[in-house]
């Protein structure tokens, strides 16, 4: 089977990034980009609906905006992480936050990267093509 980049995983349909932003043209902006390397992407809204999204569709990897209205990314990582069906999804978080403490708390709740905004969509992309590839062969 192919590895991401093409991206089918073993059973041969495409990894899966779920992507949770309250902001609609980020979320737009990475699905394009994800969807480009030939991957499966899933989107929410908010913690609530990402946290509900993860649990029923068991994403590969989740790319979460810190800062959101209800559920903000930390709290999402720290739900996914309580939870024995989601705790080994990886996380990626995506913030304008750059404050050291915020990457801090992030690697603190096992996010594999920090990305602050504004991003190159295009090196998220390989990022998470990067994380999905190294899971896979784990």
């Amino acid at each position: 089977m192919e590895t991401p980049g093409g991206s089918p995983d073993r059973a041969g349909t495409p990894l899966c990034v779920l992507i949770v932003d309250d902001d609609p043209a980020t979320r737009l902006l990475c699905a394009i980009n994800l969807q480009l390397e030939g991957l499966r992407v899933l989107e929410a809204a908010d913690g609530h609906d990402g946290l509900a999204r993860a649990r029923f569709e068991n994403p590969d990897l989740v790319v979460t905006d810190v800062m959101m209205p209800g559920l903000d990314g930390f709290q999402l990582a720290e739900a996914l992480n309580r939870h024995e069906r989601t705790r080994r999804i990886p996380v990626i978080f995506l913030s304008g936050e750059t404050a050291a403490a915020d990457e801090a708390r992030a690697h603190e709740l096992g996010a594999l990267a920090y990305v602050t905004k504004p991003f190159d969509p295009s090196a998220l992309a390989a990022l998470v093509v990067g994380v999905l590839a190294r899971s896979d062969t784990a």
